[in-house]
Parts: C-alpha cells; structure tokens; sequence
C-alpha cells in the first residue's frame, strides 16, 4: 500500500514534495522546464515504499517534461539504501535510457552509509546511457548539469 502522499503547494508549480503519512517530507523536487532540469533532494532515513515512490515519480517527470539532465541530492540522505539498487540498475536505468536522459550530477551524502550505497550504484550501474559525476558540493553539480 502506497501511504507516500504528494503535496504540490499552491505558490509554485516548479516545486513538490513526497510526504509519508505522517506528514515527514523525504523527497522534494525543482522542475526547471526551461533548461530541462530536474532537482530532487532526499532526506532523512529512507524506507523501501519512499524510495520506490520517490524513484517512480522521477521516471514520471523525466517522461512527462522531457528532462534531460537530473541534479540528485543526497546530502541529506541518512543510512544506506541498498535494497532498492537492483531495481534502479534492471528497471529504472533502462527507463531513464530510453526518456533521452543526458546527465545525472549526484552530490554525495554526510553519510558513510548512504555512500556505500551509491558506490554499488556506480560500480554496478554500466548500462546508463546517460552520464553520471558525482560532487562535493550543490553548485558544482548544478553547474556541470547546465553545461
């Protein structure tokens, strides 16, 4: 059962957020149509169902606004998020392929955990055919994305 409830605020609409059910955002996201970005930051401990929620809404917004570069935050990510690399490398992977995705920056988490998990993401990872760096810090990911 999906309890991943997505919450659009009314003075924006470049900018969601995914909430559990008790109201804990663990996912928002910035569309950028204009230069077909999209922004999306993780926080906190991931559970599975977030995590599949969260992906699954990214696969839909590449699709639907025809993003071709994504800036993925995990700065704020806490504790790995292992369970849920075979399905991003067998199904998500393909689908970001086949949508024209071009660029994925990814800024690394404060997290040992959290960047095992996407060290085994990277190493495993070698069917994208999107290109894929990872950063220290949010603006250089942002300026490697726009270039």
């Amino acid at each position: 059962m999906d309890r991943t409830l997505l919450s659009l605020p009314s003075d924006s609409d470049s900018f969601l957020e995914l909430k559990n059910e008790g109201g804990y955002v663990y996912m928002c996201f910035e569309l950028d149509v204009h230069r077909r970005q999209l922004y999306y930051k993780w926080r906190g401990f991931l559970l599975m169902d977030e995590l599949n929620t969260g992906y699954n809404k990214i696969i839909e917004l590449v699709k639907q606004y025809g993003f071709s570069s994504l800036i993925a935050d995990h700065s704020n990510i806490v504790g790995p998020w292992n369970e849920i690399i075979d399905w991003l490398i067998a199904e998500w992977t393909p689908q970001m392929n086949k949508a024209g995705l071009k660029k994925m920056a990814i800024v690394t988490a404060n997290d040992l955990f959290s960047n095992i998990s996407l060290e085994l993401f990277l190493m495993d990872n070698y069917h994208a055919k999107y290109e894929i760096k990872v950063f220290d810090t949010l603006e250089d990911a942002k300026l490697w994305a726009s270039s």
